[in-house]
């Protein structure tokens, strides 16, 4: 697709934003069909909210340029600094469910899983929630995850913690005899808080002490996240910013390395009164180049309290594997409930597999 496509498919979209309903003009069954609330097309009257629009068209401007160049020099470009940053394990992500959309999961606000990918995501939360998943990553390591939030009055607060972990390694002397074994632990233990500075506009914040330990040598470091998050008034959109990995370096004896910071922004918008979602993002990696990730979730009722959910996604991050960035999960939900999976292939390193609870008290 040549560049001028590209910019007029952009500025098309752009325009249709900006259309107004005329006075008088009713909601038509598709509009309620997809979800969109009668009364809020008046929010886009001249002189109505302007701050809301103001704030609307910034976070508009800035996931398109992330998302599009992201795109772009993930297909031309090269990052100097790739594979310079440290603790890794980092960029592992949490859950099945964001993990089988892709990782495309800052814009998504009903999931506790939002401490992870944008702190922002856990204010709009109305009931404390609880989530632990387990992978079986590649080469025989584990990797564990668990978060719990907690609405209140003044904001929603949020503990978190991630584990990646190597048992069993041989340790051997100089001349290759076996002396016994070791273990690795990477570990990273999170505070977050969330909050409503506006109707539609929430942002967040988390403080995380990193920690990696490889036999009796270890490392610590602190790290942060911001995030912001804006949900339009008259759409059934939301759209997320979030800085991901800001801090120092770790560093094991006398080298250090500085962590992989993470720029990322997207939205996320749901149809056919929330049965279906779409997401998209893109992200800049401090070393690595540019990408992008996409999901679609269905939903499905299956009686009074439960829920099936189907899930699938692209990874940008995951295209040298033999799904070619492509990732799929599922999951069953009884009442407050959910148990999930997500799959990912990662070509000769093998599948790697995540499960997961997510409990609404």
């Amino acid at each position: 697709m040549k560049m001028r496509d590209i910019k007029q498919g952009l500025m098309n979209s752009l325009h249709r934003m900006r259309e107004v309903r005329r006075p008088g003009m009713s909601l038509s069954g598709a509009q309620v069909l997809l979800g969109f609330k009668p009364g809020a097309w008046s929010d886009r009257l001249p002189g109505r909210r302007p701050l809301g629009l103001i704030f609307s068209w910034i976070f508009i401007s800035l996931n398109l340029l992330l998302i599009s160049s992201a795109s772009v020099e993930s297909l031309y470009g090269a990052n100097k600094n790739a594979g310079t940053a440290g603790a890794q394990f980092l960029k592992i992500g949490a859950g099945p469910r964001p993990t089988a959309l892709g990782d495309s999961f800052v814009a998504v606000s009903e999931d506790v899983n939002a401490v992870y990918f944008n702190p922002a995501g856990i204010a709009t939360s109305s009931r404390p929630e609880f989530t632990a998943m387990h992978t079986q990553w590649i080469a025989d390591t584990s990797y564990d995850f668990g978060a719990f939030s907690y609405p209140t009055n003044h904001g929603a607060f949020a503990i978190s913690a991630s584990t990646l972990k190597v048992e069993d390694l041989q340790r051997r002397g100089t001349d290759e005899t076996r002396n016994g074994s070791f273990e690795a632990m990477d570990s990273a233990y999170a505070l977050t808080y969330g909050h409503h500075f506006a109707p539609l506009l929430s942002l967040g914040v988390t403080g995380r002490m990193i920690r990696q330990s490889i036999d009796t040598t270890s490392a610590n470091t602190w790290a942060a996240d911001v995030g912001v998050m804006k949900r339009l008034r008259s759409r059934p959109v939301s759209l997320g910013l979030a800085v991901r990995h800001l801090g120092g370096s770790i560093k094991f004896r006398n080298e250090s390395d500085p962590l992989p910071t993470t720029v990322d922004g997207g939205f996320a918008a749901t149809f056919f009164r929330e049965k279906l979602m779409v997401t998209a993002d893109g992200r800049w990696f401090r070393d690595n180049d540019p990408g992008f990730g996409a999901g679609v979730e269905y939903r499905r009722s299956l009686g009074e309290k439960n829920r099936l959910a189907l899930r699938g996604g692209y990874n940008s991050q995951a295209t040298a594997s033999d799904g070619a960035g492509l990732t799929m999960g599922a999951g069953l939900s009884f009442g407050r409930a959910e148990f999930s999976f997500a799959w990912v292939p990662f070509a000769d390193l093998g599948n790697t597999y995540r499960f997961g609870l997510h409990i609404r008290f």
